[in-house]
């Protein structure tokens, strides 16, 4: 190539490499002398181009730039350095990089970085001196005589620049073609290697090849981007000196950017971005931009394709951003952030033709948080050019811009708001501070406005349609929280928008809406706790001392209204005036008082903001105001907890895992501020404990333990002290129901067992248990029953027994009558071991004493009769002791009969005096059969615990005979002994065979069912008192009007059923009537039946299966609480295979629509676990269910309820196929056209596919009548749409001829119903002609006889003045009548000839 004029490029860069080889390159393949005869000469050829490259390079270094600023040469001379020959090999070696040796390729690369660094080094380093000779000689006058290369006046020559250039491409294109083959060897799922060569047989494994390569690679392109680098950090500094008036060549610029985009795309993660170095390609395009700004639109446009295209784009841009200069601006960003506002969201959500436009806005969408993140003025500068793109389709901006928004109002307030000054005038040094004053007053301004613009807009997206960016804006809103960037004027408003969000029916809103409510509680602004009866009492003083000190003014203004007021109430009584008067004085009153408060609150701060000196009196008003503000406005804060308690108790109660979480996190942290509704949400979270959900178990586990026994805020690791674990312990069991109490005993037990309480918490208990009164004795020692049952060794012992004799059973109970501690202390008995008989022995000796106590409880000794409510408080203390003694004694049965005879003496009197009279208490007879039922059902329990025992003992002694036998067999050391082990094992034997061991063992089950059948209730003690029991609950002649002795007897009753079969069978018929005949106001009576009757079901299955309709029936009980039990007890027997669903379960249908919302839970709950079963029970029932409900005549809306959540359980193809079939079958049977429409709409609920199209097909004779109907063709047509996205090709046309026949039927039908419709007003109105035609008729009958009656009178005028006054009067009504009628006729024949 020929060297061109010194001020004329020699070497523009071209558009390909290829494009070298025309003018004004015009550079050849190879050079003339390459020789290509064989691979040695071609590799040696490769190697002398090399060679010279490596020389020119020497030579650049030693020269500097002096190599090309020689003037008054020859040309060749000039361009010896770059000349035709150095270009000509780089050209080459460049255009066959990839074909070249791993050695030769990484030495071009060598040379090629070399000769960049060298060209830049030399730019960078030219001498003052150099410089000031080629300034004289450019004859430039006004110059400093001391430039230099930056000072702007001195530019390098033509010669430097095409060499600069020529370099900068060849290294470009090097960097090119390896990325791209890297690019297309990832694509194919291959590794991209930079030779050609073959690996020599014995050389390195294909792994550890591949792995070399890979660093040769990662090593050649760190070099080459450090020299790309270089050349663009050196172009952006030294601009000046290359180009005149620092206007740079776009295309040199450009080539460093150029081949950045390359390593971005990548540039995928922290491995591929090092190894691609991808730092140094941000650095290349952030110095292009910053010294060419021509070439931004290019950058832009470049980087805004790359987003559209990677996805980890993002983050990349924004911190491109952060590296490009800030003054003026960043231009940058700026422009990235216009072109995302201009971005074409329209048709996001086609999939047929918007798939990529959705994939590119799904990646540049993180870009614009990731800027915020770095960089939050610059989006804030710009916001208006993404704000309209919260009204456009794609949700993933919108989520992004909302996430910026957060970035932008985490900083400090000053920091939001890019201040902008007007420079153009100085106002003085006079004017100066004024106008610092104004400047931050505007800016004060302006940051208000901004953040609440901002902080709308978060709010009034929590409500976007989609669930991605409601909870994109409740995280954003809980990050500004826990960062206290909240203003403190929207704690309120964010508060109730987090409380609403809880109702959303997505989990992932629910979670951060519930994060963000506890980020609000944890970060309150009245920190400390939240007790609001304590700002309540607060409010009362503060507004007392307000009253009292208001200015004097004020005061007699005051005084001077209440006057009047007065006055006027006084002047109104006087008048007369009554009825609600005293009440209007009092609320007149307040209303003045109020308004007097207010005034002077109004006054105290207007004196405040005028800075006015305020006297101390002033000062201390001002300061009582400032509290009730606070006051009123924590008050304010803990009502709106306390309001949304109910959705804070429905997410405990969540189905979703995540729900759970939360709440109980939030109801941690409500405990530890004081917040009443901690209490009882805690409790209902104890409830949780019994979850199939492992983790949610040990959640509600650490949320107890936060709460009741560490510090807060340690998680667990600090425990309080011991005496305020126990006091929370007591104040939890002192409030708490019978399933609270039994899920308290489980996260109790969990806690003893993992040995976390302390154990000087139970010394204290037993204080407290001993020494304190009331309620708190009692919740003491349930407590310790509680603790009992992890570990026995806190009540099993002489000492403890002692003290629970004395605490719980002593004098104190007794006197008091403390049924609460007795009961207590009888469920900690039963944690005890059964006595042994040992006069001498201590425990012994104190559970005897404690015994002889739970008699005298369970005989109620100190029940008082005349109370009904102590009877009450009875019956649980008598049935844990009961169970007690039945744990304890070592002969329970004889210390029941005892009980039973002191119930009999207490009654009926002893054998030795005979009772008073013939009556007994009703409450004292309450008592005796609610005893006589448990003990007869713990007899029972008692016979099938001796019998396991006995099992267990015989099981035990065949093993010992067994293990015994073995080692005879093993140690026989004489014959003797042998002798006698063989006889043993022949009596084993022959008792095996014999099967004595088996027989046996059946005779002690057969012995303990006789027991239980027989002997219990059949011919034991219990059987005395059988007879009177049925009577009282027979009571045929309503003797017994008691309440409680009626459910008493019953339960006894229901008790003794459940052990003997026959007893059972005999008096089911008993026992129903009166559940039939059971008053409507005793619906404890009906309840306790149905939960016995669940029980006797489980018993007795067969015996109760005649009865089962009559179970069902309770399902319509007026009763809420009967219901509920009675659905609950069919449910455990329908989940068990107790009872038989079928021909009922429309029963069960219905209380899906109950008002009571646990019941429609508990139906909802049956169905969802019947679905589970393989036997797929749901599908088998939906044709029974929709019979029956269509024969009830119920409403529409909740028939199709109904079917509408049944059939979402029918999952398989061939279950809807032939349940469609099987519902179309019906359609002859319906007796109204409201019955079609809902067989029509179950139809439409279920799947279609091509065998359901068929079978539409087939049977539409069966259906076609009743197309004529609006709502049946409706549901018809939803099945064609559902069809035509499901089908198949081959069977369209069936259903495009089915969709035919259902048009033109339905417009058939609809032509008929019309025709119906006419023939039918046709009828009607021939009727009413018929109607009028007779009426005409009738009505000339009645003017012929009209006129015939009035010839008569005219033969009768003459004699009417010779009639008596008594013959006229009727004469006259008759008159009268007949003109009537003559009226009535003539108006009936104009309406008849009209």
């Amino acid at each position: 190539m020929s060297g061109g004029a010194k001020n004329q490029a020699t070497f523009p860069i071209p558009s390909s490499l290829q494009e070298l080889e025309s003018a004004p390159y015009n550079l050849l393949p190879y050079p003339q002398d390459f020789d290509d005869d064989d691979e040695a000469a071609r590799a040696e050829s490769f190697s002398k181009l090399i060679r010279l490259l490596e020389g020119g390079n020497r030579t650049l270094l030693n020269s500097g730039l002096g190599l090309f600023e020689v003037e008054d040469e020859d040309e060749e001379d000039f361009d010896a350095w770059n000349g035709n020959e150095r270009i000509q090999a780089l050209y080459t070696l460049v255009r066959k990089s990839d074909s070249l040796a791993p050695a030769t390729r990484g030495k071009l690369v060598k040379v090629l970085c070399n000769a960049v660094h060298g060209l830049c080094e030399a730019l960078e380093s030219s001498s003052s001196a150099g410089a000031g000779m080629v300034m004289q000689s450019q004859t430039q006058t006004g110059e400093s005589q001391e430039g230099s290369p930056a000072s702007g006046s001195y530019v390098v020559s033509q010669a430097f620049r095409d060499a600069l250039a020529c370099h900068i491409y060849m290294l470009f294109t090097v960097m090119f073609l390896t990325e791209s083959k890297e690019k297309l060897g990832k694509s194919l799922g291959t590794t991209a290697t930079t030779s050609s060569g073959r690996s020599k047989k014995g050389g390195k494994s294909k792994k550890n090849q591949n792995s070399d390569k890979g660093e040769d690679l990662a090593a050649s392109r760190a070099m080459c981007a450090e020299a790309m680098y270089n050349a663009a950090i050196t172009m952006s500094s030294q601009k000046s000196k290359l180009w005149k008036r620092s206007v740079p060549d776009e295309a040199v610029v450009g080539l460093p950017c150029r081949i950045a985009y390359q390593i971005l795309e990548a540039a995928t993660g922290v491995h591929a971005r090092k190894a691609s170095s991808g730092d140094k390609a941000l650095q290349m395009i952030a110095a292009t931009v910053d010294s060419a700004p021509c070439l931004l639109n290019t950058v832009v446009s470049a980087l805004v394709d790359l987003l559209h295209t990677y996805d980890h784009m993002a983050p990349l841009c924004a911190e491109l951003c952060t590296i490009v200069k800030e003054s003026p601006s960043n231009i940058l960003a700026t422009e990235l952030l216009r072109e995302i506002g201009r971005l074409d969201t329209d048709g996001y959500s086609d999939s047929s033709a918007a798939g990529n436009k959705a994939s590119g806005i799904k990646n540049v969408a993180p870009f614009i948080s990731e800027l915020a993140a770095v960089r939050p003025r610059v989006v804030l500068s710009n916001i208006s050019l993404l704000l309209p793109h919260l009204d456009s389709e794609p949700y993933v901006l919108r989520s992004a811009i909302i996430n910026s928004i957060g970035h932008i109002l985490v900083r400090e307030d000053h920091s939001l708001v890019e201040t902008k000054e007007d420079k153009d005038g100085d106002s003085g040094d006079e004017s100066e501070e004024e106008s610092n004053t104004i400047k931050e007053q505007r800016q004060m301004v302006r940051l208000a406005k901004t953040r609440n613009s901002l902080f709308d807009i978060l709010c009034d997206r929590t409500h976007d349609i989609t669930s991605f960016t409601r909870a994109a804006s409740l995280k954003v809103l809980n990050d500004l929280t826990e960062k206290q960037s909240l203003p403190l004027d929207r704690i309120m408003p964010v508060t109730a928008i987090a409380i609403d969000r809880l109702q959303d029916k997505t989990v992932m809103v629910r979670r951060y809406a519930m994060q963000l409510v506890t980020s609000l509680l944890e970060n309150n602004p009245f920190m400390g706790m939240l007790n609001p009866d304590l700002y309540r009492e607060k409010i009362r003083e503060l507004e007392a001392y307000l009253k009292d000190n208001v200015p004097e003014e004020i005061l007699k203004a005051r005084d001077a209204a209440l006057e009047e007021a007065k006055q006027n109430d006084d002047d109104e009584s006087g008048n007369g005036v009554e009825g609600e008067d005293d009440g209007n004085a009092e609320k007149e009153r307040q209303e003045i008082e109020s308004a007097a408060l207010a005034a002077a609150i109004a006054d105290a701060e207007s004196k405040h903001e005028s800075n006015e000196d305020l006297s101390e009196a002033e000062s201390e008003f001002l300061a009582r105001i400032r509290g009730l503000k606070f006051a009123s406005s924590a008050l304010s804060f803990i009502e709106v907890f306390e309001n949304a308690n109910d959705s804070f108790q429905t997410m405990l109660m969540s189905s979703n895992p995540s729900d759970v979480t939360e709440a109980l996190r939030f109801f941690v942290k409500a405990k530890h501020f004081g917040l009443p509704c901690a209490v009882t949400g805690m409790k209902r979270a104890l409830a949780l404990m019994w979850s199939n959900e492992t983790n949610i178990q040990d959640e509600v586990l650490r949320a107890f333990v936060e709460v009741f026994v560490a510090e807060p805020g340690t998680e667990g690791k600090e425990l309080l002290p011991e005496n305020q674990i126990a006091q929370n312990f007591l104040d939890l069991a002192g409030e708490a129901t019978v399933s609270e109490l039994a899920s308290i005993e489980e996260a109790l037990g969990r806690l003893v067992k993992k040995e976390i309480i302390p154990p000087d918490v139970f010394s204290i208990l037993w204080t407290m248990a001993s020494q304190a009164e009331g309620q708190l004795r009692a919740s003491a020692m349930l407590v310790i029953s509680m603790a009992a049952g992890a570990d026995p060794k806190i009540v099993d012992s002489a000492y403890r027994l002692q003290n629970l004799y004395d605490a719980g059973l002593g004098d104190y109970t007794e006197e008091h009558s403390d049924w609460k501690t007795a009961r207590s202390a009888a469920c900690a008995l039963q944690r005890v071991a059964r006595a042994k008989v040992d006069p001498s022995s201590a425990k012994y000796i104190i559970l005897d004493l404690i015994t002889e106590r739970l008699v005298a409880v369970a005989r109620g000794d100190w029940c008082d009769d005349t109370n009904e409510e102590d009877t009450n408080s009875w019956f649980c203390a008598a049935e844990q002791a009961i169970n007690a003694i039945f744990t304890i004694s070592p002969a329970p049965e004889k210390v029941s009969m005892e009980i039973l005879l002191g119930h009999q003496a207490g009654i009926f009197g002893s054998q030795e005096e005979a009772p008073s009279s013939g009556t007994a208490h009703s409450l004292r007879l309450s008592r005796f059969f609610f005893v006589l039922g448990h003990i007869a059902l713990k007899l029972l329990i008692y016979t099938e615990v001796l019998s396991s025992s006995v099992r267990r003992a015989n099981s035990a002694k065949s093993v010992k005979k067994q293990e015994s036998a073995s080692s005879g067999k093993k140690n026989m050391d004489s014959d003797a002994e042998s002798k006698e082990g063989s006889d043993e094992e022949e009596d084993d034997a022959i008792e095996a065979e014999l099967g004595i061991a088996a027989q046996a063992e059946a005779e002690t089950e057969l012995q303990a069912a006789e027991i239980s059948e027989h002997e219990i209730v059949g011919r034991g003690m219990i059987s005395l008192f059988t007879p009177m029991l049925l009577r009282v609950v027979a009571n045929e002649e309503g003797t017994y009007s008691s309440p409680v002795l009626m459910q008493s007897a019953t339960l006894a009753l229901c008790k003794c059923m459940c052990i003997s079969k026959s007893f059972c069978e005999k008096h089911l018929t008993l026992l129903f009537s009166v559940l039939a005949k059971a008053p409507n106001d005793d619906q404890d009576l009906r309840a306790n039946i149905v939960i016995a009757v669940g029980d006797l079901a489980f018993r007795f299955p067969n015996e109760v299966e005649p009865y089962t309709p009559r179970i069902y029936a309770c399902l319509k009980d007026k009763s809420t609480r009967v219901r509920r039990h009675t659905l609950m007890v069919l449910t455990h027997l329908i989940l068990n295979d107790m009872v038989k669903v079928k021909g009922n379960v429309c029963e069960i249908a219905l209380c899906l629509q109950d008002q009571e919302p646990r019941i429609r839970d508990m139906a909802r709950l049956l169905f969802h676990e019947l679905s589970k079963r393989t036997n797929s029970p749901i599908y088998n029932l939906i044709p029974d269910i929709v019979s029956q409900l269509s024969q009830l005549n119920l409403k529409q809306e909740v028939f199709r309820h109904i079917m509408l959540f049944l059939l979402s359980f029918i999952k398989k193809d061939k279950q809807n196929e032939m349940l469609m079939e099987k519902l179309i079958q019906r359609f002859p049977n319906c007796t109204s056209i409201n019955q079609k429409a809902d067989l029509a709409y179950c139809i439409a609920q279920l799947k279609v596919n091509d065998k359901c199209i068929k079978c539409l097909n087939d049977t539409f004779k069966l259906y076609k009548d009743a197309l004529f109907d609006e709502d049946v063709l409706k549901n018809f047509m939803s099945v064609m749409s559902k069809a035509k996205k499901n089908t198949k090709l081959d069977t369209k046309d069936a259903l495009e001829e089915l969709e035919a026949k259902l048009n033109e039927h339905a417009a058939a039908g609809m032509e008929n119903v019309k025709a119906s419709k006419k023939a039918a007003r046709a009828k009607t109105r021939a009727a009413k002609r018929t109607a009028r035609k007779k009426e005409w008729e009738e009505s000339d009958e009645e003017e012929e006889k009209l006129s015939e009656a009035e010839s008569e009178r005219g033969e009768l005028e003459f004699d009417e003045e010779n009639q008596p006054e008594n013959r006229k009067a009727p004469l006259a009504v008759a008159d009268k009548a007949a003109k009537r009628s003559s009226g009535r006729s003539n108006r009936s024949r104009r309406g008849v000839r009209s």
